[in-house]
């Protein structure tokens, strides 16, 4: 290299060094002041992005719960640390929106995030902020997601509802979740919550010192949670629960199945709340003595009563009973010198099976379940037809309980005595049963042996609509009997609409089949009137339609009604006519 070249170069190099150590004399020296100020009152703000909680919707598409927006104001409390400019902006938060800060609580605030100071609930006070953030500074609005549930009362059981997130939650989700993010807390918003949340995101933003947004640091897009498609048809559910309202009636449930896939068409519980205003309205709805929170159609527990008689009726002409044979009811069964009355004191005369379920006569099932069953054997027909087993549900859901002479040993320090099997004939005494129970048992009569898995979420699907999973028919149980002797039991339950029990249920719109059920509550309330309401007979009507070709399994529980045949045959009725004077079966 010349020696011209190298001293160019060296020259060059020189003034390179020279203007990089003037500006910097001028940033460090000359400007470091006001360069120091300006940082001291910029700062990063990070801002949690919350994303929309996914959609549940009926089986058509409405909507059922989704979210809309929700715009907060916070303040971020740590990056005013002068004692006197945090009170100046106490002071501008009350003249401009009326709010009431201590100064005292705000310091004694050790979270890492912002503290909420309101709601906008209104255009004019979001434009208020803005037009006025310059004597706010460290106060800025968020926007977060806030549920909205379309039906209110109507769907609040199969729904649920949510709430904000407890110290538990938040170490679960990890950053997953914020502060004000939605956390389910009941129905299918708790038991899908992991598919409905989505994933928070983040924005870091540069803030200058009247809390103006001057640049972004960094932005992480939230995730918008999974669609849940139920099986609940929105029509139906409407029918049920305005009928049960209407009917007058403190407390009950209601289900109505697919017959041919197990479908949950509608589910009802009754009284409701209203998921919108649980936070509201939470000490009036934990302190109504008919709990409106209580899940009736899922988490109820009854005794069965007449309605396991179906099921008991196929074990009988599976072990050889002829549909001949019968007993002379005469009001009552003796066995040794106590007698168990039949609900009809005056006697039914000679029943056999068929007359026996079709009036519903306790001396036929006394008499056949005590000689010719026993507590083994009724136990294993009653959990062949799903009483007391786990069954797979989307939901929470309560087993019933079927007493046996080891377990009445065991809890009660007593052997078992004939009259424990005579009342377990009549679905009485210790066992208990679920609404979920006694209609998948019609299922199966109505199916010739076959339970359908019930299904309440048919569907999931992300936020671009790509179906993540699909449900399918399955078969959960079968029940191995002879074709011919569900066609008995399935004649016999048409007869109780038409001419028995349930006449009440009868209808020239919809062919119905079925069984009623009276649950004694108490031993002092057969035949009573005017009882006081807890010691009321509970009322069921458990059934299918049309009878020749079943579409619909309905159950309904009218706690504390009274008579089955009287109070919830009609409802079952009602119910089974709005479906198909709308059309509904139709298109199902």
């Amino acid at each position: 290299m010349s020696r011209r070249r190298l001293l160019f170069l060296a020259l060059v190099g020189f003034v390179l060094y020279l203007l990089t150590a003037l500006r910097l004399f001028y940033l460090q020296v000359l400007k470091g002041g006001e360069y120091r100020r300006l940082a001291e009152h910029n700062y990063i703000r990070k801002r949690v992005r919350y994303p929309l909680r996914g959609e549940i919707l009926d089986r058509r598409g409405e909507k059922l719960a989704y979210d809309e927006p929700k715009y907060l104001l916070l303040l971020d409390h740590q990056k005013l640390e002068e004692e006197k400019g945090l009170r100046e902006v106490i002071e501008n938060l009350r003249e401009l929106f009326g709010l009431e800060v201590s100064i005292e609580n705000i310091r004694g605030k050790k979270a890492i995030e912002p503290i909420v100071l309101t709601t906008l609930e209104s255009q004019e006070d979001i434009d208020r902020f803005y037009n006025n953030s310059y004597k706010l500074p460290g106060v800025f609005i968020n926007m977060v997601p806030t549920r909205f549930y379309t039906h209110g009362e109507i769907c609040s059981h199969v729904v649920g509802y949510v709430g904000y997130p407890t110290e538990e939650n938040l170490k679960s989700y990890g950053e997953r979740i914020g502060s004000q993010s939605l956390i389910g807390m009941m129905g299918l918003e708790s038991a899908f919550d992991k598919e409905l949340l989505g994933w928070v995101g983040a924005e870091e933003v540069m803030v200058n010192a009247v809390g103006r947004v001057i640049g972004k640091v960094r932005d992480v897009e939230p995730k918008k949670g999974h669609t849940l498609i139920t099986t609940i048809d929105l029509r139906i559910q409407k029918i049920v629960y305005e009928l049960f309202k209407e009917s007058g009636h403190r407390a009950g449930g209601v289900l109505v199945l697919d017959a041919r896939t197990g479908e949950v068409l509608s589910l009802v519980s009754y009284p409701a709340f209203d998921p919108n205003k649980v936070s509201q309205l939470w000490k009036e709805y934990k302190e109504d003595k008919y709990k409106p929170l209580f899940n009736r159609a899922l988490l109820g527990k009854y005794p069965p009563a007449s309605v396991v008689k179906p099921a008991l009726g196929v074990a009988l002409l599976e072990r050889g009973i002829s549909s001949k044979e019968g007993v002379l009811c005469k009001g009552y069964f003796e066995l040794g010198n106590r007698r168990f009355y039949c609900w009809n004191r005056q006697g039914h005369g000679w029943e056999n099976l068929h007359d026996a379920i079709k009036h519903s006569c306790d001396v036929y099932f006394y008499s056949y379940g005590y000689q010719r069953l026993g507590p083994r054997e009724i136990e294993r027909v009653l959990r062949s037809f799903s009483y007391a087993e786990p069954i797979p549900f989307d939901l929470p859901l309560a087993r019933g309980f079927i007493p046996t002479p080891e377990w009445k040993k065991k809890r009660i320090k007593e052997p078992w005595f004939g009259g424990d099997t005579v009342n377990l004939s009549i679905g009485q005494g210790y066992i208990t049963s679920t609404l979920m129970e006694q209609t998948l048992m019609m299922m199966a009569i109505a199916n010739n042996g076959v339970i359908y898995r019930p299904v309440l979420v048919k569907e999931i699907r992300d936020s671009m609509g790509k179906t993540l999973w699909k449900a399918q028919r399955t078969v959960y149980k079968v029940v191995r009997a002879k074709p011919e002797h569900f066609a008995l039991i399935r004649e016999s339950l048409k007869d109780v609409v038409r001419s028995g029990t349930a006449t009440l249920a009868l209808s020239s719109i919809v062919d119905v089949a079925g069984k009623t059920g009276t649950a004694q509550v108490s031993p002092h309330s057969s035949g009573r009137k005017n009882l006081p309401y807890h010691l009321r007979d509970h009322a069921w009507f458990v059934g299918f339609a049309p009878y020749r070709d079943p579409m619909f399994i309905i159950g309904v529980l009218v706690e504390h009604g009274g008579s089955g045949g009287a109070v919830a045959a009609p409802i079952a009725r009602r119910i089974l006519e709005r479906i198909y004077m709308e059309g509904i079966h139709k298109e199902l």
